[in-house]
């Protein structure tokens, strides 16, 4: 885990500022629009792509901002206090980012790659689930198919959250179409050299903007592309403990949120009838 900053705590208190400014003009302004229409949060992203703040993880020395994972999880509960899918999305995404950071293992394509990242600002998705494995992220059907310096892959992914949207997304699957199931490895696949045919739609109460439709993945690249340690080393160290970091992160964000609208509304109802206690009040201690 990354425990040095690149931001000393004057300067990431500013950043706070803009990004809390940018969740109340922009994020919360379309909350309720992509969550009625169930859309991708186009203009927050389109918010913090300016704002280079999808390489926010990304180390300095290949020009991000090298916040610390505890400044990662505070924003993550900024943004869920403003839009519950799009601090989804966000977190998602810095998970994707610290699988990379975390184990690029002196690859050279993938030092490559944080600098692209940094100046492209992608947004990566990821492909971890797979029919027919019962939701087991250390198993895998489909399996890399390996040809000089090049793989192909397919596999049937029962979710994708915001696949549509990615730049590229990071598949998980065996080392190749002989080996056991648990022998994962990760590979980047790019959106421009990937198809994905929908497969199943996802009707969720909540986080609607993440957009976790089911797709058949059909992807191509080079060997280089292949993440270099096992899955299984990635999952262990990184995936799992960030993931619940960054979540519960915006969880709070949008726990925050909740009681703050619940105080509101119990102090309505008390300026409209003064000296009675609401019952709300009650509800809410």
């Amino acid at each position: 885990m990354q425990l040095t900053t690149g931001m000393t705590d004057q300067e990431f208190q500013k950043l706070l500022e803009k990004i809390n400014n940018i969740g109340l003009e922009v994020v919360a302004a379309h909350a309720d629009d992509v969550d009625e229409k169930a859309r991708f949060p186009e203009e927050a992203f389109t918010a913090f792509k300016r704002e280079q703040l999808l390489s926010c993880y990304a180390p300095q020395e290949f020009g991000g901002m090298g916040l610390s994972m505890k400044q990662v999880c505070t924003i993550c509960e900024v943004l869920g206090g403003h839009c519950a899918s799009t601090a989804m999305i966000f977190a998602m995404h810095q998970i994707q980012i610290a699988c990379v950071v975390h184990h690029y293992h002196n690859s050279d394509y993938f030092k490559q790659f944080l600098r692209d990242l940094v100046s492209d600002q992608y947004l990566l998705a990821s492909a971890t689930t797979e029919i027919g494995v019962g939701g087991n992220l250390r198993e895998s059907k489909c399996g890399l198919t390996l040809e000089d310096d090049t793989f192909t892959i397919e596999k049937q992914a029962p979710v994708i959250s915001y696949g549509k949207a990615a730049d590229a997304i990071m598949v998980t699957c065996r080392r190749n179409e002989s080996t056991n199931s648990g022998d994962q490895v990760q590979v980047l696949v790019f959106k421009k050299d990937c198809s994905l045919e929908q497969i199943a739609d996802w009707d969720t109460l909540g986080f609607r903007g993440t957009c976790s439709e089911g797709f058949a993945l059909k992807g191509t690249g080079g060997i280089e592309q292949i993440q270099p340690e096992p899955f299984g080393d990635i999952l262990g160290q990184t995936m799992h403990p960030v993931s619940h970091l960054v979540w519960s992160s915006l969880w709070l964000g949008l726990a925050k949120d909740a009681i703050k609208k619940a105080r509101a509304a119990v102090c309505t109802a008390a300026r409209k009838d003064p000296g009675v206690t609401p019952i709300s009040a009650i509800r809410l201690t």
